[in-house]
């Protein structure tokens, strides 16, 4: 059983048409109740005898939903300024000493061993530096393997470079002072 029964638009015949409504007179037409005991039920069913709500008459005013209205066109995202709910952040960028700082780590851990020990402290310094700005611009760059890579095989470089210089001049020294 469905609802058209009380619908103005059942018509019986499905076409969506409003069903004719009597016309009533002013003198037949009563006040809206308040549902107080006492008050006559504006209608009733005549199958069932139970009263039941009336039923608005005429047209309604549409319901505007505006959580399903398009959202308006979103500025573009800087660095430092906050992000609509909806729209995610490009990734800060590394920082631009990250791949100097690889390279001279790496350059540095292998010329150790070709006198050149002087590379991997630059990479250290540098990498420090960077990991230093980083720090008081949390957000400004991203964290990077390359850098921390850099940094740890420039302190590992400088190391064994501060390990071959002093054996080199321990030997010297030794030689140096050895009875002849």
């Amino acid at each position: 059983m469905s609802n058209q029964q009380y619908s103005p638009w059942a018509g019986g015949d499905g076409s969506g048409e409003p069903a004719p409504q009597p016309s009533a007179s002013p003198a037949d037409q009563r006040p809206p109740t308040l549902g107080l005991p006492g008050d006559p039920p504006a209608y009733t069913n005549p199958v069932l005898g139970e009263p039941r709500p009336a039923e608005p008459s005429g047209w309604s005013e549409p319901q505007t939903f505006d959580a399903l209205q398009p959202a308006p066109p979103a500025a573009p995202v800087q660095f430092g300024r906050r992000v609509p709910y909806g729209y995610a952040a490009p990734p800060p960028p590394e920082h631009p000493n990250a791949t100097l700082v690889l390279i001279l780590g790496i350059v540095g851990l292998f010329t150790n061993f070709v006198f050149m020990p002087f590379i991997s402290p630059i990479a250290w310094y540098l990498g420090a530096k960077a990991r230093r700005e980083m720090a008081a611009r949390p957000g400004a760059y991203s964290d990077s393997g390359k850098l921390t890579a850099g940094f740890v095989l420039g302190i590992i470089g400088s190391l064994i470079a501060l390990l071959v210089v002093s054996s080199f001049v321990l030997l010297i020294i030794i030689a140096v002072n050895a009875p002849r």
